[in-house]
Parts: structure tokens; C-alpha cells; sequence
């Protein structure tokens, strides 16, 4: 008899459970490479090989769920890969303070390293894509801090990063104390801008907006790294095609 209540207990409790799984809305994974990456065809060898060594993010974004801000920036925001900077050049611009977890939409890793893994391999493909046969490739060690790379609600996608690149030595130093070392005649600093408008409250074109962030932080990378690597006083370059 006791065990008849049970049963009659449990069977409702398991259903239900059940009933709210089968209910739950889907988890939707998303990463940051773009998939339409810049390539030749016939898989040259790079003449320019990265290392991404620090990778600073806001701790308000380094999470696996995507984080969607409430609205834009309240400062203006400047043109994509031209090191202009809304507001401050402290790198500390105020955002709004109403922030959502998209907890069904996430990174395939946390922020960090979701960023890291597809920066990394566009600047594969990038450095391809034009290098000069036969030619060692050049080590190169690449640091970031970003300030920010977020999306609103209202279809706002803002990326400001500034990013430092270094040469190593034959023995690929990686002190990662380097990173944070004053600048010097072969260490290249430069500040990437982008900004961009898509559909409001579309997540998958939030997510487009911010792959094509990364791309243009890349390709402006690699269109800064050949002319510094012949003259340390070069500056910073705005890759073609850059919006």
C-alpha cells in the first residue's frame, strides 16, 4: 500500500518534469569567426606568424552567454580600424548600466577565448593570402585589451581594442610580463575602432556584426605588421575595405 502511494506520487512529479525539459527552448551555440574569410585558393605558406598572448576583456563580458546591453554607447563611436576613438582615450567609455545574459545563445567558449581562437585564425588566413615565397615566416607575439565589443538591443554593434605586437627572438620568449612592457622601436601599438548597425533585437545579426568586427581587427593587424616590420616608424594602417 505504502509503496502504491509512492508510485502514485512520483509519476506526476516525473511527468511534469519532464513535460517543462521538453518545453525548454534550445541552447544556440555561436562562435566569432566569420565564415567567409579572405583566402587565394591554393594555401600559401604565411610570412607573418601570430602568437595571442594576453587577451584583457571586460569581466562583464568573459562569459559563455552572450551579454546584449539595453542600449547603445553614450558616447560617439569612430570609424571601423581607424584608431579614432569615441570619448575618452582612456579606453573607459560609459555604457549603459542594463545589461541581459542570453542564456540560450552562447559563445562555443567563454568571451576570451572564443575571440582569441577566432582572431587567431583569421590572422592565418589573412597572412596567407599575400605572402612572399620563400621567405622565413616572421614570429610575431600579439596582445590585447579590449574595451569593449558589444552589441545592443537596438542593433548597435561597438568594438574598441587596443592591440600591441612585438618580433621574437629565435627563442619565442613568452614572458607574458612582455605584454605589458613599455613601448619601444620594435614594439607596435595601435588602437582599432569598428562600428556597425544591423537588424535590432536579431541576435544571429548581432552575432554577424561582432564576427565582422574580428575580421576588420585582423585585417588591420596584418595591413599594420608588413610596413613596421620594414620601418619600425610606420604607423598604423587601415586595411582596404575596412568600413
Amino acid at each position: 500500500m505504502i509503496m502504491r502511494a509512492v508510485f502514485k506520487s512520483v509519476v506526476p512529479a516525473l511527468a511534469l518534469a519532464l513535460a517543462a525539459c521538453a518545453s525548454s527552448p534550445p541552447v544556440h551555440f555561436h562562435t566569432l569567426s566569420a565564415m567567409d574569410a579572405p583566402g587565394n585558393g591554393n594555401r600559401a605558406q604565411p610570412d607573418l606568424r601570430y602568437r595571442i598572448g594576453t587577451v584583457d576583456v571586460p569581466e562583464r563580458l568573459n562569459r559563455v552567454d552572450i551579454v546584449i546591453s539595453g542600449r547603445g554607447t553614450d558616447v560617439p563611436a569612430g570609424k571601423a580600424g581607424t584608431g579614432e576613438a569615441g570619448g575618452s582615450l582612456s579606453g573607459t567609455p560609459a555604457w549603459a548600466t542594463s545589461v541581459t545574459l542570453l542564456e540560450n545563445n552562447r559563445w562555443d567558449a567563454p568571451f576570451a577565448d572564443a575571440l582569441r581562437d577566432a582572431l587567431g585564425a583569421r590572422l592565418a588566413v589573412a597572412a596567407a593570402s599575400s605572402a612572399a615565397a620563400g621567405s622565413q615566416p616572421a614570429q610575431l607575439r600579439l596582445s590585447l585589451q579590449v574595451y569593449r565589443f558589444d552589441a545592443s538591443r537596438s542593433g548597435d554593434v561597438d568594438a574598441l581594442v587596443d592591440w600591441r605586437l612585438r618580433r621574437t627572438d629565435a627563442s619565442d620568449d613568452t614572458d607574458a610580463a612582455e605584454d605589458h612592457a613599455s613601448a619601444s622601436p620594435r614594439m607596435l601599438s595601435c588602437r582599432y575602432q569598428g562600428y556597425e548597425h544591423v537588424k535590432a533585437d536579431d541576435v544571429d545579426a548581432l552575432v554577424a556584426g561582432m564576427q565582422r568586427q574580428v575580421a576588420r581587427l585582423a585585417d588591420d593587424i596584418v595591413a599594420s605588421t608588413r610596413p613596421w616590420l620594414r620601418d619600425d616608424k610606420a604607423g598604423c594602417v587601415q586595411a582596404a575595405g575596412g568600413a
